[in-house]
């Protein structure tokens, strides 16, 4: 069974007969009369079997697999269930088998008996009395101090949340040193303002503000305490660019400045739009330069909120400021809901053969692994097979997963070839070495796994033997190195395709599109035409702060692209440097597609 399926599973039958389960020395015990015992075998079968079958689902949390999702391992089983289960279990050294009743409630309870556990690890240290001007607005709260307010937590409660976060920052988060980002004096700038507690939406947005800092973009703090009123989720009635001379708005609907006499964006009630975007850069891993444009820009979208955080109360209407260069005018605007735009258009799927017999093929929205999508694809290459060159789109593609990637390289490779290096954050003294290693979720494996061909690993061992990591991680706390190879094959008509191939990419691509640009430019003919990507690649997993229930999600990867280089914090570079202009921006030109066209008919 392929790991990552679970969350895809239909809804089926999920009973279980466990309310707990924990763990000694790898092995599970439930609670059988207020005694803790040993399981043995369910329904016959050996535990063991049950935990291999967890292990194949979700290598990398097997234990919260088998704790949540025994009913699907049971599934897959082909067990009969009826009302009950029987279950051998050791109780003081005795071997006795009983019925456990199969309940759907067993489930989530057994899930929270572990996040219980999980919780009560924390970090206790000395504590810093000194806040550096630097970090002091992590200590910025909206709610103020009162603690008569719903959604209010005391002070005892939020340290420990702060001090399990740190726990999980030590044990778990492999990008924990990627910027070398001064966590624990953080951690002590938040914990010296808690005074009688704070609102949960409060710790949420520090809580966010300091995990940006880590520079990795899949690591992030829940929203769903952030937003208290709708007034926060108002927005500005255009769209705010950033230029070298400044920021201007623009109006997505017609494609031109919002006032074109005046295009520069000056001021918001007063605040300089530089410090208007420095709040909300706050809120965005620190990861490459334009990730972080691109998505602070997003983040003025709720003006409603910024306004609030920077101290102003929210009204339907907003003072502005705007500006040529030689004068400035304020004007009265009004307000609306929240409906973020982007002026260039983007595809979900799009393919045309062009001018000069070129083949184009877009996919801007989502890395997608459906069947259809992944026909669709392979549709496509079959359509280009006599064409002049190939222009293939990922612009603005967020991730998703790397199925295209692994549909699409076959075309543009004669031998296989290595498109990403990871290693899995772990204790290594507790390493279960799984067979097939920790990320088969992402077509990684280690060097030694049984299915890979002769011709396989030898492009690892060519690899292995040039590869220099920009940044090396102890082996104490990783896995071994895991290789993504995608192979050439010839199923799905597949065929070589001998042309020049430009891929177009920018600072929207991200994750799952990070990992294609580098994985793509493989190919034999295959260069990137844009902006260097967003640059991430973390495999994050969630989880929640004991007593405030903050969902913070924290990568466990380290993750390289094949020349060694990160993708978090580095992003891909293209081989041809292209940066949108200000008409790109307005929808009205693609200079970028342009000089594909350009560089492919010459």
């Amino acid at each position: 069974m392929l790991a990552g399926v679970v969350v895809g599973r239909e809804k089926k039958d999920k009973r279980t007969p466990f309310p707990k389960v924990e763990y000694r020395e790898n092995l599970p015990y439930v609670e059988y009369q207020q005694d803790w015992v040993k399981l043995i075998s369910i329904e016959g079968k050996p535990v063991g079997e049950y935990i291999e079958y967890a292990q194949d689902m979700e290598p990398s949390d097997w234990k919260f697999c088998f704790t949540r999702y025994l009913h699907y391992i049971m599934d897959d089983m082909k067990m009969e269930r009826g009302k009950t289960v029987k279950v051998t279990f050791e109780q003081n050294g005795i071997i006795i088998t009983k019925d456990f009743e199969l309940k759907k409630e067993n489930r989530d309870l057994a899930t929270g008996y572990m996040e219980k556990l999980i919780g009560e690890n924390r970090i206790q240290r000395k504590h810093s009395s000194v806040v550096p001007a630097d970090l002091k607005y992590l200590q910025h709260r909206l709610d103020g101090y009162a603690p008569a307010q719903e959604d209010w937590i005391g002070a005892e409660e939020a340290i420990h949340d702060l001090e399990h976060l740190e726990w999980q920052i030590v044990n778990n988060y492999s990008y924990a040193d990627l910027r070398h980002f001064d966590y624990k004096t953080a951690l002590d700038v938040i914990r010296m303002d808690l005074r009688d507690g704070i609102s949960k939406r409060d710790f949420a947005l520090q809580l966010k503000m300091f995990m940006a800092n880590f520079g990795d973009g899949h690591s992030r703090v829940s929203m769903r305490y952030i937003f208290a009123e709708k007034s926060e989720l108002l927005s500005f009635p255009f769209q705010v660019i950033k230029e070298e001379e400044g920021f201007v708005a623009v109006n997505v609907g017609e494609k031109t400045f919002y006032n074109k006499d005046y295009p520069q964006l000056l001021s918001v009630n007063g605040i300089p739009t530089e410090e208007f975007y420095d709040i909300a850069e706050r809120f965005i891993p620190k990861t490459t330069s334009k990730f972080v444009e691109r998505n602070a820009l997003d983040y003025l979208s709720f003006s409603g909120l910024m306004l609030k955080l920077a101290g102003k109360e929210i009204n339907k209407s907003v003072t502005l400021c705007f500006g040529n260069g030689e004068k400035q005018i304020t004007e009265e605007v009004d307000l609306q809901k929240y409906n973020p735009q982007g002026a260039m258009e983007r595809s979900h799927f799009k393919k045309e053969i062009m001018d000069g017999n070129l083949g184009y093929l877009a996919f801007q929205e989502h890395m997608d692994d459906e069947d259809e999508f992944i026909e669709s694809l392979h549709k496509a290459m079959g359509e280009f097979k006599n064409t002049n060159g190939l222009i293939i789109d990922i612009r603005g593609n967020g991730g998703g997963s790397r199925a295209p990637l692994k549909a699409l390289l076959p075309y543009f490779i004669k031998e296989p070839k290595v498109t990403n290096v990871a290693r899995y954050r772990i204790d290594a003294e507790k390493d279960i070495h799984p067979k097939n290693g920790y990320l088969p979720a992402r077509y990684a494996y280690p060097f030694n796994y049984e299915a890979y061909t002769k011709a396989e690993r030898k492009a690892i061992k060519k690899v292995k033997r040039s590869f220099k990591p920009v940044r090396s991680v102890s082996d104490d706390k990783f896995t071994e190195y895991h290789y993504m190879v995608v192979s050439p094959t010839k199923e799905h008509g597949i065929y070589y395709y001998n042309k020049p191939v430009i891929v177009l990419v920018d600072e929207g691509c991200f994750s799952a599109s990070d990992i294609f640009a580098a994985g793509i430019r493989q190919g034999d003919n295959v260069r990137l035409l844009g902006n260097t990507t967003g640059g991430g690649s973390g495999f994050s997993k969630s989880r929640r702060l004991p007593n405030s229930r903050i969902k913070v999600k924290m990568s466990r990867i380290y993750s390289y692209q094949p020349d060694g280089n990160m993708y978090d914090g580095h992003g891909v570079i293209p081989d041809i440097k292209k940066d949108y202009t200000l008409t790109d921006r307005f929808g009205l030109t693609d200079t970028q597609l342009s000089k594909a066209k350009l560089l492919l008919t010459k």
